[in-house]
């Protein structure tokens, strides 16, 4: 019965229907799967990498790039958008027809049939790249083979991304051993019905480069939060400890008689991005022992402490009580 009540409790399935809606619509795995391409929300060219590998890869910043792939496609398209230079290699004659006359002119598109040559490919740079795909043909080994020469064509500071890399544990394993570290992104990918893997392996002197103001941002269905700042605060601004609170508008000492002698607290209160907030700080302590926002009643602190007078007790009990105190008193 009570499993029974639990399927029909509307919560649950609500948060059913928003997991869906965000897979087919914000990842806009519903429109790649009826046009059988990799597309994201905008109808733009996407890997048929992972999710949460291609949502990293979008945060970072390739402008001054170089990017070899094993393999050519969507990612070309979408390597051409974000990097400075795209090589692919290619192993299919009519794919390589249709997309010769897609590319940009920061493309180069090459066509080598034979899969004994097609790894060695790469060793025609000998510059190397920033960022080398592992991907495109798979059959006799070729992948593992591609692995193995692009190792000593990876720049320092650089990116290996090996795809289906569940399906090529050897790959792996070989990118392992030669000294990079690996991090998989498993799950589901544009269009397909399943869930796969792409891995990244790091050159250890990797130092990401966001596009954005921070990094990571919340992705596609993602909540549009940020539980710590990296800009300066707003001035005027009061730093308690570790905290730093922007824009106070209002500082109210309290002094309470403990056994331990005087004790001195502070209701502060502010507006950042039009929501208000209120904290209750200790300012012998110098730490923040509740903050709210304006989803919170951020009055509720000032009424409280108001009320309770001299009341030490009273003030410990409800910080003991609160459910969004950090420390207690």
């Amino acid at each position: 019965m009570s499993a029974l009540r639990s399927l029909l409790n509307p919560f649950a399935w609500r948060a059913a229907f928003q997991v869906v809606r965000t897979l087919w619509f914000d990842y806009a795995h519903l429109r790649s799967a009826v046009r059988g391409q990799p597309v994201n929300a905008r109808g733009e060219p996407v890997p048929w990498y992972t999710y949460p590998a291609i949502e990293y890869l979008r945060q970072l910043d390739f402008s001054d790039k170089t990017v070899f792939e094993y393999g050519s496609g969507y990612s070309t398209l979408f390597w051409a958008g974000a990097a400075r230079r795209v090589v692919s290699v290619e192993e299919d004659e009519k794919w390589y027809a249709v997309l010769a006359g897609k590319l940009p002119a920061n493309c180069e598109l090459i066509l080598e049939t034979d899969l004994l040559a097609y790894p060695d490919v790469i060793a025609r740079y000998p510059d190397g790249f920033d960022v080398i795909v592992v991907d495109g043909a798979a059959r006799g080994r070729t992948r593992l083979k591609c692995s193995r020469a692009a190792l000593p064509r990876l720049r320092p500071g650089g990116l290996i991304i090996l795809d289906n890399s569940d399906w090529l544990p050897e790959s792996a394993h070989v990118l392992r051993e030669g000294g990079l570290l690996q991090v998989d992104m498993t799950g589901f990918v544009p269009a397909n019905w399943y869930t796969q893997t792409t891995s990244f392996f790091f050159h250890r002197a990797f130092v990401p480069r966001p596009r954005f103001d921070r990094l990571p941002r919340p992705g596609p269905g993602g909540a549009d939060k940020n539980w710590e700042r990296l800009a300066p605060p707003e001035e005027p601004s009061i730093t308690i400890g570790d905290d730093t609170l922007s824009r106070v508008e209002s500082d109210r000492p309290f002094v309470f008689d403990t056994p331990e002698g005087p004790r001195r607290l502070r209701v502060l209160g502010g507006l950042v991005q039009g929501r208000r907030w209120s904290a209750l700080a200790d300012d012998d302590r110098q730490r923040v022992i509740i903050y709210l926002n304006a989803d919170e009643d951020p009055d509720e602190i000032a009424r409280t402490m108001a009320g309770a007078g001299s009341d030490w007790n009273a003030v410990r009990e409800y910080v003991r009580r609160h459910d969004r105190r950090r420390c207690m008193l």
